[in-house]
């Protein structure tokens, strides 16, 4: 081996000692890069999580206020008239409009860059049948009140079930248990007895429901918190048809037609009425199925707001009013799927 070999050997190690350091240096940094870039990706989720709970947040108190907005314009409404019909502001439905355009110039909402849109309807419960009146009480020398199944009430919900194609024995077997749910206890056999339902989707938990008939009936059906009439003015020709008894379902459609043109005042004009479209319907009890005003509206109620979008829908209570003045009070709010019809 010669001088010269043996003097390269050195110099041969130190340039791969260097190599060797400048590789460590890349992990080094490279790990850096990693360890720093997953912390600020961690920070940044964190940051749209705490942004998007924010957005929610505002979105639930839009929603807030665009109830008592409504429950403002019911109790106008009912300054004004004890009547209530389809051609009044509360009917109007509001297609999805930014909301700074209903606030006006000196409140706007969008000075920080955000918008928000607004939309959704009044609808009145009471235009639709509700099933608790498929339960009487009735006051009893001994036990005070005793819970019973209306006759009247589960004939009218056995004509709707047939009136929208459905099983109308569906009925009895409804009555009952919203008679063992009123009851509370066991239905004796052992088993505790029903919970009251507080929706129409309440009926899936009754034997015989499926989903695609709850949806069948939910536009014509509710479930409200006492005993209510149907009103005439804005009720469904399928409803009409159901607590009106010998009211042919097309001559309820033109009673419909009729109302449209000029609604009923009273109970009276509903006979005059419905004298000349079916003088074969049963009249007699008109004034215990059916009203001309109400006092349960559900209020839906869509917001966007940027990422963030609430679709609610409220059941209002609207009282008598006391002297010079009315109350409203929400019973229930609850999540809804989708938003009504807006035309």
């Amino acid at each position: 081996m010669t001088r010269a070999h043996v003097r390269s050997r050195p110099a041969f190690a130190k340039r791969g000692a260097r190599g060797a350091a400048v590789v460590t240096a890349l992990l080094m940094v490279t790990l850096a890069v990693v360890v720093v870039s997953g912390m600020l990706w961690r920070q940044q989720v964190q940051i749209r999580a705490i942004e998007n709970q924010r957005l929610l947040a505002q979105a639930t108190w839009i929603e807030r206020a665009a109830v008592d907005w409504a429950r403002l314009i019911l109790r106008d409404d009912q300054r004004r008239t004890n009547v209530d019909q389809l051609g009044e502001p509360w009917a109007v439905p509001i297609a999805e409009t930014r909301l700074s355009d209903f606030l006006g110039a000196s409140l706007r909402t969008d000075v920080a860059g955000e918008t928000s849109f607004l939309s959704g309807r009044i609808l009145d419960a009471q235009a639709r049948f509700n099933l608790a009146n498929l339960v009487i009480w009735t006051a009893t020398a001994g036990q005070g009140r005793a819970a019973s199944v209306d006759p009247a009430a589960q004939a009218a919900y056995r004509r709707l079930l047939q009136t929208v194609g459905l099983n109308p024995q569906l009925a009895e077997s409804t009555a009952r248990a919203m008679l063992q749910a009123a009851q509370g206890g066991s239905d004796g056999g052992g088993r505790a007895a029903p919970r009251p339902l507080d929706s129409v989707q309440g009926l899936l938990s009754l034997p015989g429901y499926t989903p695609e008939m709850v949806a069948v009936l939910e536009p014509f059906v509710t479930v409200l918190p006492e005993r209510t009439l149907v009103n005439a003015n804005t009720a469904e020709a399928e409803v009409l048809a159901a607590v009106i008894d010998k009211l042919p379902l097309e001559r309820a459609r033109e009673l419909v037609r009729q109302r449209d043109r000029a609604y009923f005042n009273n109970i009276g004009n509903v006979q005059t009425q419905l004298a000349a479209v079916a003088p074969q319907a049963d009249s007699a009890n008109l004034a215990n199925m059916i009203d001309v005003r109400s006092h349960y509206f559900l209020v839906y109620g869509l917001v966007r707001h940027e990422r963030a979008s609430r679709l609610q829908v409220s059941l209002i209570f609207r009282g008598e009013p006391l002297g010079a003045t009315n109350t409203t009070r929400v019973v229930w709010v609850q999540d809804a799927d989708r938003l009504p019809d807006l035309r």
